[in-house]
This record gives structure tokens, sequence and C-alpha cells, in this order.
């Protein structure tokens, strides 16, 4: 795992843009100060808005399940 200098998120090895804060991983060096490019490209891409997806919450689901078990064992009970 790398830990990404700018926000510290633990990121894969093969990742070459945080997940996290979508800038760009520096390999190299953990104190490696990042290159003209590498801020230059950071903040190309904060102007577009270019971010990574991040995972979807599976909180919905689980709350639908359960409010769906309850009305189940409800209707078993009163049967």
């Amino acid at each position: 795992m790398i830990t990404c200098i700018y926000c510290g998120y633990e990121c894969p090895d093969n990742a070459h843009i945080c997940p996290n804060c979508g800038k760009p991983i520096i390999k190299e060096s953990m104190h490696k100060q990042p290159t003209f490019d590498d801020i230059k490209e950071s903040l190309r891409r904060e102007k577009a808005g270019v971010k990574q997806e991040e995972p979807r919450s599976q909180t919905p689901l689980i709350m639908a399940a359960c409010v769906v078990l309850l009305i189940a064992l409800a209707i078993y009970k009163y049967l």
C-alpha cells in the first residue's frame, strides 16, 4: 500500500491516482516533493471536477431488507 501525500489515504500499489482525493500518486519516495507537472495535473483535474467514483453505500439496501423482514414477521405472527 502507498500513502497519498495529499490526503494520507492508503492506496493500492498499482494506483496512479488517489481514489480518495484524485491527485497523482508519488511512488518513488514518501517524502519527495510533487513536480510542477504533478501539481498542474492535479489542479486541472480539480477544476474539471474529475474524481473517481466513491463506493456506493449499502445502507439503503440493508434498511429495505430489514423492513421486508419485519413485515414478513408481523404477517407470520398474525396468521
